[in-house]
């Protein structure tokens, strides 16, 4: 009976909802609250507003910087076959 008790339980985690907010909230300081006050609330989307600018920006140079060489091989190859 425990076995199957055991399943069920191992099976909702695998089909729980990921909580986007769990790191921020714990890097606050707010990991065991069930509530917070409008300040925490702000505070908490500050965070995950510059958390998601860091995350577009470093996703942005990655593309910037691949771009740049796949310009760099175009502009190799037209040379190559031009002269």
């Amino acid at each position: 009976m425990k076995e199957g008790k055991k399943k069920d339980e191992n099976e909702a985690e695998k089909h729980k909802e990921p909580d986007y907010l769990a790191h921020i909230l714990k890097n606050l300081g707010f990991e065991d609250a069930t509530t917070l006050e409008e300040e925490a609330c702000i505070a908490v989307k500050n965070e995950a507003l510059r958390s998601l600018k860091d995350r577009l920006l470093t996703r942005a140079e990655i593309i910037q910087r691949r771009l740049d060489e796949e310009q760099k091989k175009l502009e190799e190859a037209y040379v190559s076959d031009h002269f």
